[in-house]
């Protein structure tokens, strides 16, 4: 459960950047998670709901909204949002999804953090030429988008 240790690492930053700010508690978290970060938002809302007790963030909500990946085809030039368990069941119904199991098992047993930059490069296919010759430019990441004390 990758989950646990990138909601770790998020509130961490967040009670620093409190304490910075001497605030006495904290009300609200909200990120915006990537859909290629492949986070369980139960997941994450169970490692919060633990992480928090006894702290200045004790009944705080943590608000997560997910964003789309965003694919460059090195082919065509064409940027493309695309969302991962959407990706998976069209390359499953075509009959290649080893790439995609790969890329699961990689980003649960690495932080995103350590994780190969180039994962994603390769493995989707651009909406408008159905090229292969892709990279994923945005939706790995996790953003702290704001901090209500």
């Amino acid at each position: 459960m990758h989950e646990f240790s990138m909601v770790n690492q998020i509130f961490k930053r967040c009670l620093e950047v409190a304490r910075q700010n001497n605030a006495t508690k904290i009300s609200e978290i909200n990120i915006e998670v990537g859909d290629f970060a492949l986070i369980v938002e139960i997941y994450a809302q169970q490692a919060f709901d633990i992480l928090k007790k006894g702290s200045i963030a004790e009944n705080a909500i943590l608000d997560i909204k997910r964003t789309p990946g965003v694919i460059h085809c090195n082919s065509c030039q064409q940027n493309s949002k695309i969302w991962f368990s959407k990706e998976k069941e069209k390359a499953a119904n075509e009959g290649r999804l080893e790439k995609y199991e790969k890329y699961e098992k990689e980003v649960a047993e690495k932080s995103l953090l350590e994780a190969d930059p180039n994962l994603g490069t390769n493995i989707f296919h651009c909406r408008k030429c159905n090229s292969s010759n892709t990279t994923l430019i945005e939706g790995k990441g996790i953003v702290i988008k704001g901090i209500r004390t």
